[in-house]
């Protein structure tokens, strides 16, 4: 057995009063000689001993009820020592194995990705296909404890920040660093538990961090390409993508049409062993039947055990008006399906609106170019401008200037949750003409000597 780090485990029981200032001591009561563990007490004068335990300077206290003295304190020293070298076969050894590496797939795999690693080596490496291989119960254990805990978003995390060692460490007993990082059992001790010195409800706790419930199905992205128009006035579009699908043939069972999985004669169903060591109780998953509780002996040819194949979806979509480019609609329980028979994913519809030649759009308001010829930016007049509704006419006051713009106030996009609209915007751009006639040009010509002769007599009138 390799020898524990007594840095990484270092577990420390005391007996203390609940005064301290009125006990003496610490005092040394024990000693494990291969970790270097240590018991010591407070010797009270009078009143209740408090049962602490310390995980790397985490104190965490539990009142006894009954004095039972230093031997309470050795008994469940010796206990909790004797324990961790029951575990340590593996689980504290310092080779512990990246379940990244175990299942085949990056640090950074989406769940879809873990699920599908998971389903191939766990057909691949299940008892019942490779009878006779004595390595193969332990190889497909090893791939069940590394999906169950990549399946998981809290366990997950937990791995990812600890590493393969400090997770090892914590299933046998070892600290996380946080308060109440005892290991991933419920062990009692004569009506005092482990978890009632950590808090309280550990058996709550390590339900919710250990959970074996469904991820649900994956998610689905998609792209649907708009028009200006159908984004600004809203539409209905019809959707057809590929995902995972519930098969038709076993009816999502994953097995053959008229048979059923049977009860796991091992684990009775439960998914799980339990094993009654003197005063500890340890759970594990069943390597029989994977924590299913359930034994399969034919798959569905269809999709071979998987309950779910690729096949086609298709919805109709409602699309908002006024919805933008880039924008993602989420529709909920249309992605694929679940192995597992929990909910199924979602779908995410990326909106591409494609750009228009007349319309630009900024947020809820429209920008268009209009084009007015010298005259009438001179003169002024009265023109024909597009609109979401349609044209509408527009006056042009005289002596417009390029680039000048005017407002035409609620016309433009519909303002989301509000009875509101933006605004549209019209930019006048004044053309020059590049061909004009002979009688053009002499009008033009005179025109500019009567405007230069009215800029002399005004520059004289200035002058004075």
């Amino acid at each position: 057995m390799a020898r524990p780090n007594p840095n990484s485990i270092r577990y420390i029981l005391r007996l203390v009063r609940t005064s301290p200032r009125n006990s003496a001591g610490p005092r040394i009561l024990e000693t494990d000689k291969e970790t270097s563990v240590q018991a010591s007490s407070y010797v009270p004068k009078s009143g209740i001993y408090t049962f602490a335990g310390y995980f790397k300077g985490f104190v965490l206290q539990q009142p006894l009820s009954v004095y039972e003295g230093e031997n309470k304190c050795r008994r469940l020293f010796r206990t909790v020592l004797r324990t961790r070298k029951f575990h340590s076969t593996g689980t504290m050894s310092m080779g512990a194995r990246d379940f990244y590496d175990i299942l085949g797939v990056k640090k950074g795999a989406s769940q879809a990705e873990i699920k599908k690693a998971y389903y191939a080596l766990a057909k691949q490496h299940h008892p019942d296909v490779n009878k006779g291989d004595p390595d193969t119960e332990k190889k497909f254990q090893e791939i069940q404890r590394a999906y169950e805990v990549l399946k998981d978003d809290e366990k997950r995390s937990l791995y990812d920040r600890i590493g393969p060692e400090g997770f090892a460490q914590a299933e046998a007993g070892g600290s996380t660093g946080k308060p109440g990082g005892a290991g991933f059992g419920g062990f009692g001790f004569g009506g005092f538990g482990f978890e009632d010195m950590f808090g309280g409800g550990m058996d709550e706790t390590l339900k919710n961090m250990f959970n074996q419930g469904s991820f649900g199905g994956e998610d689905v992205k998609v792209t649907l390409e708009l028009s200006f128009m159908e984004a600004v006035q809203g539409c209905t579009k019809n959707l057809s993508y590929q995902t995972f699908v519930s098969c038709s043939s076993c009816n999502g069972s994953g097995v053959p049409a008229g048979t059923k999985p049977q009860t796991c004669r091992d684990c009775k169903g439960s998914g799980t062993l339990r094993m009654q060591r003197g005063a500890f109780r340890m759970e594990s998953i069943c390597s029989t039947c994977g924590g299913s509780g359930k034994i399969v002996k034919e798959f569905c040819k269809t999709c071979r055990g998987d309950r779910v194949v690729r096949g086609q979806k298709k919805i109709t979509l409602d699309v908002m008006a006024g919805i933008d480019n880039a924008e993602t609609l989420r529709v909920l329980g249309r992605g694929g399906a679940d192995p597992e028979g929990g909910h199924p994913g979602d779908l995410f519809v990326n909106i591409k609106v494609r750009e228009d030649p007349v319309f630009r759009r900024e947020g809820a308001d429209i920008h268009v170019d209009e084009n007015i010829n010298f005259t009438q930016a001179i003169l002024g007049g009265t023109i024909q401008v597009p609109t979401l509704t349609g044209e509408v006419a527009l006056k042009v006051r005289p002596g417009t200037q390029h680039g000048q713009k005017v407002v035409l106030k609620g016309k433009g996009i519909k303002l989301r949750h509000s009875s509101q609209f933006g605004n549209q915007y019209v930019h006048f751009r004044v053309i020059i003409p590049t061909h004009i006639t002979k009688r053009q040009k002499s009008l033009i010509e005179e025109f500019a000597k009567e405007e230069s002769s009215d800029d002399e007599k005004r520059a004289a009138e200035a002058s004075g």
